[in-house]
Parts: structure tokens; sequence; C-alpha cells
């Protein structure tokens, strides 16, 4: 039997409820069966999702999340999310939720955090979550339990050969190549051979075309290869009390995906997750569109900006 704990915060009303889960305005509570513990999840900071009837991936701004159990219907998230009442708060209180939630705020001034670790979690995710920092803009791009967690900053890496954990920062990365199970790296400090299950090849060279690492301030490279007892002490944040009562700009929309997902259960199955993409120019013009340039005229239609003609949002098995 389930057990969920639920004490409502200032304005905060249940939209849903069943045995296991409790659907708010502010947040998602449910029961992990996978972890054996009741979870909190912010609805502000979930980027991504996926809803099965027993299990579910939410990747957030800070992380991965899995869930197996009663999962909300799908018609219950999308009004949750679609509210978007978290939009008028400000960073106080958002950062009050995530207390309450017990999960690392983003601050949208701090440099680095925590990474989420709530949820059914793989021992090598575990680790990783709970060992080293999250670096302001930093996104999971994808991952497999056990194996890699491949960010838009670094690759985290098991090899199976030797069982050592690797981590590259990608703006140390001079060449790469993965075929099947290996993986074949040229960095600035030395050749490494990575045997195991490794990131795919396309998924390498889209993370390195992004390079989204060049916006990172030079000296906070260091920190993707430290632990975050590290940095603590030898970068120390202030407490932001004056921000703290500013409005936030609007967030992103959560993205539910349509293609089918392998869910992280106790059974020790995979995880895959998909990412939205546009086309690159419109197919009855031939303008340029970007995510910045585009007119959105549905959940998961858009427009070009130069002639107006309807696309649909592809998704890709990441």
């Amino acid at each position: 039997m389930s057990s969920l704990t639920y004490i409502p915060i200032e304005n905060e009303r249940v939209l849903a409820q069943h045995q296991e889960y409790i659907v708010t305005n502010y947040r998602l509570i449910q029961f992990d069966r996978g972890s054996r513990t009741s979870i909190s999840l912010p609805l502000h900071i979930i980027k991504e999702y996926k809803l099965t009837p027993n299990s579910a991936m939410f990747k957030v701004v800070n992380g991965i999340v899995n869930i197996v159990g009663a999962m909300p219907k799908r018609e219950e998230m999308r009004a949750a999310l679609g509210f978007r009442e978290f939009d008028g708060l400000t960073v106080g209180t958002q950062r009050k939720i995530c207390e309450v939630s017990g999960v690392p705020f983003v601050h949208p001034d701090h440099p680095y955090n925590r990474w989420i670790s709530i949820g059914f979690h793989r021992p090598f995710s575990r680790h990783f979550y709970q060992t080293f920092a999250w670096i302001k803009g930093e996104e999971v791009f994808t991952y497999y339990p056990d194996n890699f967690i491949l960010t838009n900053y670094r690759l985290y890496q098991m090899d199976m050969k030797s069982r050592k954990l690797f981590i590259f920062p990608l703006y140390m990365v001079e060449t790469f190549e993965s075929r099947g199970d290996k993986l074949k790296i040229k960095a600035t400090n030395g050749k490494f051979e990575i045997r195991g299950r490794v990131p795919r090849q396309d998924h390498m060279v889209t993370v390195w075309q992004t390079r989204a690492w060049g916006d990172m301030v030079s000296e906070r490279l260091d920190w993707l290869i430290r632990p975050h007892s590290y940095i603590v002490p030898h970068h120390p944040l202030s407490q932001y009390e004056g921000s703290d009562l500013a409005k936030l700009t609007p967030s992103h929309v959560a993205t539910e995906t349509t293609q089918s997902m392998e869910t992280s259960g106790s059974a020790g199955v995979g995880t895959v997750f998909v990412k939205p993409v546009i086309k690159d120019r419109c197919v009855h013009c031939g303008a340029p569109m970007t995510w910045e340039q585009i007119d959105w005229i549905g959940p998961d239609q858009y427009a070009c900006p130069s002639c107006g003609n309807p696309h649909r949002v592809d998704y890709i098995r990441m």
C-alpha cells in the first residue's frame, strides 16, 4: 500500500487525486514503486515527459526522474501543465516549492547546484547525480542506465572492459568515433578507447555541433570534473536575498513525447526518451527556420515565419 504525504502550500489546490498520486497546480506528488518512496516533483522544472499507465520519465532542468507506479492520466498532466500558474510565482516561492518537495532549486543566478536524484535511479546514475555538481545551463541529452550519461557539457561513461568510470569534458575532446560497442576519443590529455554501451555517433555529433560549453566562463570549466563537495567550499554561493522577490521570466513549455519508451523499473530495463525537432528549412518556400523564429499554432504545430505554412514537430528517438 502506498502512503502519500501532502502538505499544501499557499495557493496550491488539488486537481486530480489517486491512491498513488496527487496532481496540483504546482507539483506532482507520486508514490514510486521503484524506490519505494513518495516523491514530489515541481511542475515548473519539467521540460519533457513521457507517461505510460505504470511508469513515467520526466526530463527536468537538472536531470532525469524515472517513476514506476500508477501514473496520472495524460489529460490530468496536460491540464496541470497547461495552467502554467507557476509562471506567476516569484523566485522565492518557486524555491519554497522545491524545498517542500525535497529537490534542489536551480536559482537563475546560481552558477552551479545539485542534480536532482529523486525517483528510481540505477546505482550508476545515482552516483553521478549525488556526487557531481550541475553546472548552469547543463542538460542531459541522452543516457543509458549503468553505462553513460551524455550532457551538453560532458560525457560520464563506464568502460565495461576495465570497469572504470570516465568523465570527458567535451571542450577537451578533439576527435571521436562511436561504432557499435566501442568509443574512441582523442582528448587534449590523451587517447581513450571505451568498450560497452556508448552514445551513438549522431548523438555525439549533435552535442558537439551545439558547443554549449562555449558560453561557460572559462574559470568554471574545471567544475565539470570536480565533485560537488569540492566546489562548494572553494566557490560558496551567496543567499540572493534580494532577487528572491523578483518575478521569473516565463519558463519553457513542457513537451509530452509521443513515441514508445522503455521504462527503467525494478527489472532493470533501460530508459530511452525522444527529443522534439523542427525542420531546418520550410518545405513550402525554402526559408530557414529556427526555434526562436517559428510561430507556434498548436501544441505540436508551428508555422514558417516567412510564408506561414504549417508544419508538425518531429520526434527523434535518443
